[in-house]
């Protein structure tokens, strides 16, 4: 079982990072203008689906690691474009 946690946090990783790498610009224009479910609404449900097709419903049930994943990428992104220290 902690195997799988370990793997499920990798994906979550690895999702998230391709998430910002293939959209970067829309990341950033949607932390400044507040709107980021309106304009990567689908890319991130393409990115979650992926990600539970790829890991147990027990693991899903027991962690949040793709939404924990991702929120903290966009807060430390969000951290940057505002020059927040």
């Amino acid at each position: 079982m902690e195997e799988d946690l370990r793997k499920a946090e990798r994906l979550a990783r690895t999702v998230v990072a391709d998430f910002f790498l293939y959209n970067q610009d829309k990341v950033d224009k949607a932390l400044k203008e507040d709107t980021l479910f309106e304009l990567l609404g689908g890319e991130l449900e393409d990115s979650e689906k992926f990600y539970n097709s790829n890991v147990s419903a027990t693991i899903r049930k027991s962690s949040n690691y793709f939404w924990d994943t991702l929120f903290n990428r966009l807060m430390k992104r969000e951290a940057q474009l505002f020059d927040v220290a």
